[in-house]
């Protein structure tokens, strides 16, 4: 278990003498989770960093409408959100879920404070953590902002197609996760699709897209 918790993010750059030693330092609660239990509840106090060890976990929140988003699938070992352990509102902002069976670490919030003042590396990396977790949540706010599913889906191929560098693309989810992760039905998600397809603005074959009118793509993200 413990050569499993030293492999996290957070003790990257450390020899394995000074794991070893940072660990004992930390004292840590392990629990185990059956798939689809829930692991915490979006505005419940944050009063540990929680580290997934084992298995893979989701994060969702609840819009106003009492829609279900998905914001992310996390797999072991990651930090679970290590932005909200500190600060005047210290709550979850999402609801977590085991998406498999896994095994989530905990550490008390004073003694993790303890641990990141004793060691700068640690300190360093989880300052990087919270940097990269909330540059992938302004990224996430940005998509979500889109009104419509056109929009959605205009910049999530647009995204893809600036990190391929050619307009050929292959799609790495299902039309059913597309949905969950846009947060609308698929159907409606299936619809927007092909009506893309028939526009001419997308070629679709399977998993497989090609942009035909980048121009046209991008008039959605209007």
């Amino acid at each position: 278990m413990l050569d499993l918790f030293s492999q996290c993010q957070l003790f990257h750059g450390l020899s394995s003498k000074e794991k070893e030693e940072s660990l004992q330092d930390i004292r840590v609660q392990y629990r185990s989770y059956k798939k689809g239990n829930p692991i915490v509840f979006a505005n419940e106090a944050v009063i540990q960093q929680l580290i997934l060890i084992e298995g893979e976990v989701k994060s969702e929140m609840a819009d106003f409408n009492g829609k279900t988003i998905k914001m992310a699938d996390m797999k072991a070992p990651k930090l679970l959100a290590p932005g909200f352990l500190f600060g005047q509102d210290s709550l979850y902002p999402v609801s977590i879920i085991a998406k498999s069976d896994c095994v989530i670490a905990g550490i008390n919030k004073s003694h993790f404070l303890e641990s990141l003042l004793k060691h700068q590396q640690i300190q360093k990396n989880f300052l990087n953590i919270i940097s990269n977790q909330t540059q992938f949540l302004t990224r996430k706010i940005n998509f979500l902002s889109f009104k419509t599913i056109k929009g959605k889906i205009a910049h999530f191929l647009l995204k893809l197609y600036t990190k391929a560098g050619h307009t050929e693309i292959r799609l790495s989810q299902s039309q059913s996760q597309l949905a969950e992760l846009f947060g609308v039905a698929r159907p409606s998600l299936s619809r927007a699709f092909n009506e893309l397809n028939h526009d001419g603005i997308i070629e679709m074959e399977g998993k497989k897209i090609s942009i035909l009118n980048v121009a046209a793509l991008k008039g959605y993200l209007d």
